[in-house]
Protein backbone atom coordinates (compact mmCIF):
# COMPACT_ATOMS: atom_id res chain seq x y z
CA UNK A 1 0.00 0.00 0.00
CA UNK A 2 1.04 3.58 -0.67
CA UNK A 3 0.82 4.72 2.97
CA UNK A 4 1.54 8.26 4.09
CA UNK A 5 1.54 9.28 7.76
CA UNK A 6 0.86 12.92 8.56
CA UNK A 7 1.06 14.72 11.88
CA UNK A 8 -0.59 18.07 12.66
CA UNK A 9 0.59 20.08 15.66
CA UNK A 10 -1.34 22.08 18.24
CA UNK A 11 -1.37 25.45 16.44
CA UNK A 12 -2.31 23.71 13.17
CA UNK A 13 -5.45 22.23 14.73
CA UNK A 14 -6.25 25.10 17.11
CA UNK A 15 -9.46 26.28 15.43
CA UNK A 16 -12.29 24.94 13.32
CA UNK A 17 -11.01 27.06 10.41
CA UNK A 18 -7.60 25.39 10.69
CA UNK A 19 -9.20 21.96 10.80
CA UNK A 20 -11.10 22.84 7.60
CA UNK A 21 -7.77 23.54 5.86
CA UNK A 22 -6.36 20.28 7.18
CA UNK A 23 -9.40 18.43 5.86
CA UNK A 24 -8.76 19.90 2.43
CA UNK A 25 -5.12 18.81 2.53
CA UNK A 26 -6.10 15.30 3.60
CA UNK A 27 -8.75 15.08 0.89
CA UNK A 28 -6.24 16.20 -1.76
CA UNK A 29 -3.89 13.39 -0.73
CA UNK A 30 -6.75 10.90 -0.64
CA UNK A 31 -7.84 11.83 -4.17
CA UNK A 32 -4.36 10.83 -5.37
CA UNK A 33 -4.93 7.27 -4.15
CA UNK A 34 -2.92 7.42 -0.92
CA UNK A 35 -3.72 5.49 2.23
CA UNK A 36 -3.61 8.01 5.05
CA UNK A 37 -2.88 7.84 8.77
CA UNK A 38 -3.18 11.25 10.43
CA UNK A 39 -1.75 11.87 13.90
CA UNK A 40 -3.03 14.94 15.76
CA UNK A 41 -2.03 16.98 18.79
CA UNK A 42 -4.37 18.69 21.26
CA UNK A 43 -5.82 21.98 20.06
CA UNK A 44 -3.75 25.07 20.89
CA UNK A 45 -2.85 25.30 24.58
CA UNK A 46 -5.23 22.52 25.68
CA UNK A 47 -2.49 20.47 27.36
CA UNK A 48 -1.28 23.48 29.38
CA UNK A 49 -4.86 24.25 30.42
CA UNK A 50 -5.37 20.65 31.55
CA UNK A 51 -2.19 20.75 33.65
CA UNK A 52 -3.38 23.99 35.26
CA UNK A 53 -6.79 22.46 35.90
CA UNK A 54 -5.24 19.37 37.50
CA UNK A 55 -3.29 21.56 39.93
CA UNK A 56 -6.52 23.33 40.93
CA UNK A 57 -7.75 19.97 42.21
CA UNK A 58 -4.47 18.54 43.52
CA UNK A 59 -1.25 20.27 44.61
CA UNK A 60 0.73 17.28 43.39
CA UNK A 61 -1.33 15.31 40.85
CA UNK A 62 -0.79 11.57 40.70
CA UNK A 63 1.25 10.86 37.55
CA UNK A 64 -0.99 8.05 36.36
CA UNK A 65 -4.15 10.13 36.70
CA UNK A 66 -2.46 13.16 35.12
CA UNK A 67 -1.53 11.11 32.04
CA UNK A 68 -5.12 9.91 31.75
CA UNK A 69 -6.36 13.51 31.92
CA UNK A 70 -3.84 14.91 29.44
CA UNK A 71 -4.66 12.36 26.73
CA UNK A 72 -8.18 13.73 26.47
CA UNK A 73 -6.89 16.76 24.53
CA UNK A 74 -5.60 14.71 21.59
CA UNK A 75 -8.65 12.44 21.68
CA UNK A 76 -10.93 15.46 21.24
CA UNK A 77 -8.97 16.66 18.19
CA UNK A 78 -8.98 13.20 16.60
CA UNK A 79 -12.72 12.79 17.08
CA UNK A 80 -13.56 16.26 15.74
CA UNK A 81 -11.35 15.90 12.66
CA UNK A 82 -12.81 12.49 11.87
CA UNK A 83 -16.36 13.87 12.21
CA UNK A 84 -15.54 16.65 9.76
CA UNK A 85 -14.08 14.26 7.18
CA UNK A 86 -17.07 11.92 7.43
CA UNK A 87 -19.37 14.93 7.04
CA UNK A 88 -17.56 15.71 3.77
CA UNK A 89 -18.09 12.19 2.46
CA UNK A 90 -14.64 10.77 3.25
CA UNK A 91 -14.74 7.60 5.32
CA UNK A 92 -12.73 8.20 8.48
CA UNK A 93 -12.23 6.74 11.96
CA UNK A 94 -10.62 8.21 15.08
CA UNK A 95 -8.44 6.04 17.35
CA UNK A 96 -6.84 6.54 20.74
CA UNK A 97 -3.20 5.51 21.14
CA UNK A 98 -4.43 2.28 22.71
CA UNK A 99 -6.80 1.56 19.82
CA UNK A 100 -3.94 2.28 17.41
CA UNK A 101 -1.92 -0.49 19.08
CA UNK A 102 0.83 1.65 20.65
CA UNK A 103 2.35 -0.24 23.59
CA UNK A 104 4.73 1.58 25.96
CA UNK A 105 6.52 1.07 29.24
CA UNK A 106 5.01 2.47 32.45
CA UNK A 107 7.03 5.70 32.76
CA UNK A 108 4.15 8.13 33.25
CA UNK A 109 4.71 11.51 31.64
CA UNK A 110 7.59 10.35 29.42
CA UNK A 111 6.92 6.77 28.35
CA UNK A 112 8.99 4.85 25.80
CA UNK A 113 7.24 3.03 22.96
CA UNK A 114 7.91 -0.71 23.12
CA UNK A 115 6.07 -1.83 20.01
CA UNK A 116 3.12 -0.98 17.76
CA UNK A 117 0.53 -3.60 16.85
CA UNK A 118 -0.56 -2.45 13.40
CA UNK A 119 -3.45 -4.85 12.73
CA UNK A 120 -6.23 -2.42 13.64
CA UNK A 121 -4.80 0.45 11.57
CA UNK A 122 -4.15 -1.86 8.59
CA UNK A 123 -7.70 -3.23 8.73
CA UNK A 124 -9.09 0.29 8.40
CA UNK A 125 -6.63 1.22 5.65
CA UNK A 126 -7.55 -1.93 3.71
CA UNK A 127 -11.17 -0.81 4.01
CA UNK A 128 -10.19 2.51 2.39
CA UNK A 129 -10.71 4.43 5.62
CA UNK A 130 -8.68 7.46 6.71
CA UNK A 131 -7.26 6.72 10.15
CA UNK A 132 -7.01 9.62 12.63
CA UNK A 133 -4.83 8.78 15.65
CA UNK A 134 -4.64 10.74 18.89
CA UNK A 135 -0.93 11.46 19.31
CA UNK A 136 1.22 11.73 22.45
CA UNK A 137 -0.27 8.63 24.08
CA UNK A 138 0.05 4.88 24.49
CA UNK A 139 -0.87 2.06 26.86
CA UNK A 140 1.31 -0.15 29.04
CA UNK A 141 1.06 -3.93 29.45
CA UNK A 142 -1.28 -3.52 32.45
CA UNK A 143 -3.74 -1.34 30.53
CA UNK A 144 -2.64 1.98 32.03
CA UNK A 145 -2.75 5.03 29.75
CA UNK A 146 0.64 6.74 29.35
CA UNK A 147 1.94 9.86 27.62
CA UNK A 148 5.14 10.15 25.59
CA UNK A 149 6.43 13.51 26.83
CA UNK A 150 6.23 17.02 25.40
CA UNK A 151 6.16 16.90 21.61
CA UNK A 152 5.21 13.24 21.80
CA UNK A 153 2.83 13.44 18.83
CA UNK A 154 5.90 13.71 16.55
CA UNK A 155 7.12 10.45 18.09
CA UNK A 156 3.70 8.84 17.62
CA UNK A 157 3.70 9.76 13.92
CA UNK A 158 7.24 8.63 13.07
CA UNK A 159 6.86 5.42 15.08
CA UNK A 160 3.55 4.56 13.36
CA UNK A 161 5.07 5.36 9.94
CA UNK A 162 8.02 3.10 10.70
CA UNK A 163 5.81 0.26 11.96
CA UNK A 164 3.60 0.47 8.85
CA UNK A 165 6.64 0.80 6.53
CA UNK A 166 5.00 3.93 5.14
CA UNK A 167 6.41 5.81 2.15
CA UNK A 168 7.08 8.86 4.29
CA UNK A 169 6.07 10.79 7.39
CA UNK A 170 5.00 14.43 7.10
CA UNK A 171 5.14 16.68 10.18
CA UNK A 172 2.93 19.76 9.80
CA UNK A 173 3.17 22.85 12.00
CA UNK A 174 2.89 26.63 11.67
CA UNK A 175 6.33 27.10 10.05
CA UNK A 176 7.50 26.39 6.50
CA UNK A 177 10.11 23.81 7.46
CA UNK A 178 13.47 23.60 9.23
CA UNK A 179 15.42 26.84 9.33
CA UNK A 180 19.10 27.42 10.06
CA UNK A 181 17.93 29.25 13.21
CA UNK A 182 14.63 30.26 14.79
CA UNK A 183 13.22 32.74 12.21
CA UNK A 184 11.45 34.62 15.01
CA UNK A 185 14.89 35.46 16.41
CA UNK A 186 17.12 35.47 13.31
CA UNK A 187 15.27 37.32 10.55
CA UNK A 188 17.61 36.06 7.81
CA UNK A 189 17.40 32.41 8.84
CA UNK A 190 17.66 30.07 5.85
CA UNK A 191 15.06 27.42 5.04
CA UNK A 192 16.93 24.13 4.69
CA UNK A 193 15.83 21.77 1.93
CA UNK A 194 17.56 18.79 3.54
CA UNK A 195 19.22 18.00 6.85
CA UNK A 196 20.65 14.72 8.11
CA UNK A 197 19.17 12.73 10.96
CA UNK A 198 22.32 13.26 13.04
CA UNK A 199 22.29 17.02 12.55
CA UNK A 200 18.58 17.24 13.30
CA UNK A 201 19.01 15.04 16.37
CA UNK A 202 21.71 17.32 17.73
CA UNK A 203 19.61 20.41 17.02
CA UNK A 204 16.47 18.92 18.61
CA UNK A 205 18.38 17.79 21.70
CA UNK A 206 19.91 21.26 22.00
CA UNK A 207 16.56 23.02 22.08
CA UNK A 208 15.25 23.32 18.50
CA UNK A 209 11.49 22.86 18.76
CA UNK A 210 10.88 21.79 15.16
CA UNK A 211 10.93 18.04 15.90
CA UNK A 212 10.87 15.85 19.00
CA UNK A 213 14.40 14.42 19.37
CA UNK A 214 13.07 10.90 20.02
CA UNK A 215 11.07 11.04 16.79
CA UNK A 216 14.29 11.78 14.90
CA UNK A 217 15.99 8.81 16.60
CA UNK A 218 13.19 6.51 15.42
CA UNK A 219 13.31 8.01 11.92
CA UNK A 220 17.05 7.38 11.76
CA UNK A 221 16.73 3.81 13.07
CA UNK A 222 14.16 2.85 10.44
CA UNK A 223 15.40 5.20 7.70
CA UNK A 224 11.99 6.89 7.55
CA UNK A 225 11.94 10.09 5.44
CA UNK A 226 10.53 12.92 7.56
CA UNK A 227 9.17 16.02 5.84
CA UNK A 228 8.53 19.16 7.88
CA UNK A 229 5.89 21.41 6.29
CA UNK A 230 3.51 24.29 6.96
CA UNK A 231 -0.02 23.03 7.63
CA UNK A 232 -1.76 26.16 6.43
CA UNK A 233 0.01 26.90 3.14
CA UNK A 234 1.65 24.98 0.33
CA UNK A 235 5.38 24.41 0.11
CA UNK A 236 7.94 21.63 -0.19
CA UNK A 237 9.21 22.12 3.34
CA UNK A 238 12.35 20.38 4.62
CA UNK A 239 13.44 16.75 4.44
CA UNK A 240 15.19 14.94 7.27
CA UNK A 241 17.01 12.02 5.71
CA UNK A 242 20.06 9.77 5.97
CA UNK A 243 23.60 11.07 5.80
CA UNK A 244 24.33 9.50 2.42
CA UNK A 245 21.86 11.83 0.76
CA UNK A 246 23.06 14.99 -0.97
CA UNK A 247 22.90 17.20 2.11
CA UNK A 248 23.42 20.94 1.66
CA UNK A 249 27.08 21.77 1.98
CA UNK A 250 27.04 24.55 4.62
CA UNK A 251 29.70 23.84 7.24
CA UNK A 252 27.31 25.09 9.93
CA UNK A 253 23.76 23.89 9.40
CA UNK A 254 21.93 25.03 12.50
CA UNK A 255 22.14 27.45 15.43
CA UNK A 256 19.79 27.05 18.38
CA UNK A 257 19.41 27.56 22.13
CA UNK A 258 17.77 25.57 24.89
CA UNK A 259 15.45 27.13 27.43
CA UNK A 260 13.70 25.76 30.52
CA UNK A 261 16.72 23.85 31.79
CA UNK A 262 18.14 23.61 35.30
CA UNK A 263 21.54 22.81 36.80
CA UNK A 264 21.66 20.35 39.68
CA UNK A 265 24.85 20.52 41.70
CA UNK A 266 26.04 17.58 43.83
CA UNK A 267 28.81 18.49 46.28
CA UNK A 268 31.19 16.06 47.94
CA UNK A 269 34.89 15.59 48.57
CA UNK A 270 36.66 14.05 45.54
CA UNK A 271 33.31 13.45 43.82
CA UNK A 272 35.04 13.32 40.43
CA UNK A 273 36.66 10.04 41.55
CA UNK A 274 33.48 8.55 43.01
CA UNK A 275 32.66 6.13 40.19
CA UNK A 276 29.92 4.42 42.21
CA UNK A 277 28.01 7.70 42.72
CA UNK A 278 28.38 8.69 39.05
CA UNK A 279 27.13 5.28 37.96
CA UNK A 280 24.11 5.62 40.28
CA UNK A 281 23.23 9.04 38.85
CA UNK A 282 23.02 7.64 35.35
CA UNK A 283 21.19 4.53 36.55
CA UNK A 284 18.57 6.69 38.29
CA UNK A 285 18.23 8.96 35.25
CA UNK A 286 17.68 5.93 33.04
CA UNK A 287 15.14 4.43 35.42
CA UNK A 288 13.15 7.67 35.48
CA UNK A 289 13.65 8.27 31.72
CA UNK A 290 15.34 11.61 32.47
CA UNK A 291 17.65 13.14 29.88
CA UNK A 292 20.95 14.55 31.16
CA UNK A 293 22.00 17.15 28.59
CA UNK A 294 25.39 18.00 30.03
CA UNK A 295 27.65 17.00 32.89
CA UNK A 296 30.71 18.79 34.32
CA UNK A 297 33.06 18.17 37.24
CA UNK A 298 35.35 19.86 39.72
CA UNK A 299 37.13 18.26 42.67
CA UNK A 300 34.20 19.04 44.97
CA UNK A 301 31.15 19.20 42.72
CA UNK A 302 29.33 17.44 39.91
CA UNK A 303 26.93 19.53 37.83
CA UNK A 304 24.23 18.09 35.60
CA UNK A 305 21.84 19.87 33.25
CA UNK A 306 18.26 18.54 33.00
CA UNK A 307 14.84 19.84 32.00
CA UNK A 308 13.58 22.42 34.48
CA UNK A 309 10.18 20.77 34.89
CA UNK A 310 11.69 17.57 36.30
CA UNK A 311 14.63 19.08 38.20
CA UNK A 312 13.04 19.06 41.66
CA UNK A 313 11.72 15.54 41.16
CA UNK A 314 15.21 14.34 40.17
CA UNK A 315 16.76 16.16 43.14
CA UNK A 316 14.45 14.21 45.48
CA UNK A 317 15.48 10.94 43.84
CA UNK A 318 19.17 11.76 44.01
CA UNK A 319 18.90 12.76 47.67
CA UNK A 320 17.00 9.57 48.51
CA UNK A 321 19.63 7.27 47.00
CA UNK A 322 22.90 9.19 47.28
CA UNK A 323 22.53 10.89 50.68
CA UNK A 324 19.88 8.83 52.48
CA UNK A 325 21.52 5.72 50.98
CA UNK A 326 18.25 3.99 50.18
CA UNK A 327 18.65 1.03 47.79
CA UNK A 328 17.49 1.37 44.19
CA UNK A 329 14.45 -0.81 43.56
Amino acid sequence: MNIIVQKYGGTSVATKENLEKICQNIMNYKEKGNKLVVVVSAQGKTTDHLITKAKEYSASPNKRDLDLLLTTGEIQTAALLSMMLNEKGYKSVSLTGYQAGILSDSTYGNANIKTIYTENILNYLNNDTIVIVAGFQAIDKLGNITTLGRGGSDLSAVAIASALKANKCEIYSDIDGIYSADPRIIKKAKLLKKISYNEMLEAASAGAKVLHNRSVQVGKKYNMPIYVKNALKEGKGSLVTNEEENIETNDIQFITKKEDIAKICLVGDMIMSNKQAISKIFELAGKENITIYMISFSELSLNIIVDKEIAEHFMEILHRHLIEKRPID
